[in-house]
């Protein structure tokens, strides 16, 4: 799955599945873009990457996936830095049951908030990845969206969250149709992973309710929880030539949570 003279930009790769992924790419030979709005983890991710051997280069720009000036910098960036984009992966998202809730009670600020990152960041994502991706004219562009197996299983009191994710599958396979064969995309869809957004929303919760449910999804995943590094290796296989006939499709990555 060699991705040597690729640059791949990675967006929330300051932390969990992002900073997992940065680095498999890198070890696999991309030149990987860190981009996220936390300086501190994504120069983290930037250095353990420079520290690893034989891997790919790395170079952070804060980026605010939201705000669309900030990811035309984040592709100027990359551009300037390593000369093209091949690999998008659109990793860089936001869940709060402070601000989600019933489709009966979410307010407008809510709606902006989750929206904004889950997806019109992605959106603003590949209008502006995909140009530059269409751009070498080599035909090797790819961009994998990261959901969740909330746009395939419902979860009580997440509506807008799981809204989000379910319109980035649709967003992605219109994608697939419309640029191949120049550009393949994918996503994929984890399940319970051990990462810095789960622990923060085990830490929020004003109640017994979030961690019993997550306890539960846990029991009723055939492989348990999964570690970052097990999505970052399936976007790695999606990222590269491995993957060449794969595209428009919704990968659980789920230790087979959504096969029951």
């Amino acid at each position: 799955m060699a991705l040597d003279n690729r640059t791949a930009i990675v967006t929330g790769g300051g932390s969990g599945i992002g900073a997992a992924t940065c680095r498999v790419l890198a070890e696999r030979g991309a030149d990987v873009v860190v981009a996220d709005v936390d300086t501190e983890g994504g120069n983290k991710t930037v250095h353990a990457i420079e520290q690893a051997d034989d891997a790919g280069g790395a170079s952070f720009v804060e980026t605010d996936v939201s705000d669309e000036d900030d990811i035309t910098a984040m592709i100027d960036h990359a551009e300037a830095e390593f000369g093209s984009v091949d690999v998008l992966v659109n990793n860089a998202a936001v869940a709060s049951r402070d601000a989600d809730g019933p489709i009966t009670e979410f307010s407008g600020e809510a709606y902006e908030f989750l929206t904004g990152v889950n997806l019109r960041g992605p959106m603003y994502a590949c209008k502006h990845g995909v140009a530059a991706m269409l751009d070498t004219g080599d035909g090797t562009g790819v961009v994998v969206n990261n959901a969740s197996i909330a746009a395939l299983v419902a979860e009580p009191g997440m509506d807008i969250y799981t809204a989000t994710k379910g319109a980035l599958v649709s967003l992605t396979r219109s994608i697939a149709v419309e640029y191949a064969p120049e550009v393949r995309a994918n996503t994929i869809c984890p399940g319970v992973v051990e990462t810095p957004m789960l622990e923060e929303a085990m830490d929020a919760a004003d109640d017994d309710a979030v961690p019993e449910t997550l306890e539960r999804m846990v029991e009723e995943t055939p492989l348990g929880m999964a570690d970052p590094q097990d999505i970052a290796q399936a976007i790695a296989f999606l990222a590269s030539d491995d993957a060449a006939f794969v595209t428009g499709a919704t990968v659980p990555v789920d230790g087979g949570y959504t096969a029951r």
